[in-house]
């Protein structure tokens, strides 16, 4: 039985939230997160094209009063899925 082993930096919780992607193009999207952590967050995101590996985005948080943009940078993507962004 072979065992994974998570080299995650931060740990990441569980959150449903809605923000706003702005990506390197200026293409904005209202999307999801599946979850977060001090790094980062994953963003379901089920319609292609996605942001490209290594390309900026900017995020701002919905569901909260005067949210302020955070600038992050694609690491992952997996199509049908959603995006994993670290933030800068």
């Amino acid at each position: 039985m072979s065992q994974v082993t998570d080299n995650r930096e931060h740990t990441r919780f569980a959150l449903r939230s809605q923000v706003k992607l702005v990506d390197a193009e200026g293409k904005q999207r209202e999307v999801y997160t599946k979850d977060l952590s001090h790094g980062g967050l994953f963003l379901i995101i089920k319609e292609e094209p996605l942001p490209a590996v290594d390309s900026e985005v900017e995020v701002t948080a919905m569901d909260i009063e005067d949210p302020l943009p955070q600038r992050a940078v694609v690491v992952r993507t997996e199509p049908g899925r959603g995006i994993a962004i670290r933030f800068l």
